[in-house]
């Protein structure tokens, strides 16, 4: 019987996949393509809605890829990103409140998880090479992820939690505006257009603030060091 040969070039695209230093990079390129070509698509009709909920599962699916190495932590991963991918798409296909809330809550649950792994996968052993230096910035973008989802509960439950311009109806807030007030804050731009109003949305919107300051000064500058010393 012949044995299955993978060409050349094909071998090249097997060992940049295997690789999760290189997987690093490819989760960062998702996570921009998701956040600036497929998010603003979210409350459009469902033909479009259905690109953004692909793109999710293809950062689910990389996510998984760039997760440590060891098996328990990979399955693990895995169950929390098939839960989300299907309760993601349960609640594109059906709707209603309660599935609006659990889709927002495994998202904030794989996106805290893979964050994690991603950094230690990030400060793990080895050398501190370009792919690493990426993944923290698909931690970054992972935060602002996380948060926005956050806000999303909050609005849920409480639709007096925030104040949009007037053409928003709350608590039917597109996804793509908690998108866009998680980043401005995470990245302390704060142009004002939306607005937190009771006291534990404040806070919230406080804690992203101060780790969208210090995230940068202290990680990725240690990092971009490292980077630099281990180029020498």
């Amino acid at each position: 019987m012949r044995s299955l040969k993978i060409s050349p070039r094909g071998s090249r695209v097997w060992r940049f996949l295997k690789d999760p230093d290189h997987n690093l990079a490819t989760l960062l390129f998702l996570l921009l393509l998701y956040m600036t070509v497929f998010v603003p698509l979210y409350g459009s009709p469902v033909e479009q809605k259905g690109l953004s909920a692909v793109a999710f599962s293809l950062i689910l699916f990389t996510g998984v890829l760039a997760t440590a190495q060891h098996h328990l932590i990979r399955y693990a991963v895995i169950a929390i990103a098939l839960m989300a991918f299907c309760i993601h798409w349960a609640h594109l296909v059906v709707g209603g409140f309660t599935l609006y809330l659990l889709d927002a809550i495994t998202a904030i649950l794989f996106f805290t998880t893979q964050g994690y792994y991603t950094l230690a996968r990030v400060f793990g052993p080895g050398r501190i090479n370009a792919y690493r230096i990426l993944g923290s910035i698909a931690g970054y973008i992972m935060i602002g992820l996380i948060f926005s989802n956050i806000y999303l509960i909050i609005i849920l439950f409480s639709p007096d939690a925030f104040r949009f311009d007037a053409d928003i109806r709350v608590p039917n807030v597109p996804l793509p505006e908690l998108h866009y007030y998680s980043f401005v804050t995470l990245t302390t731009i704060g142009y004002g257009d939306i607005t937190p109003l009771n006291a534990f949305a404040r806070a919230i919107v406080s804690i992203q603030g101060l780790i969208g300051q210090l995230y940068p000064a202290i990680l990725i500058a240690r990092l971009v060091t490292l980077y630099q010393h281990d180029a020498k």
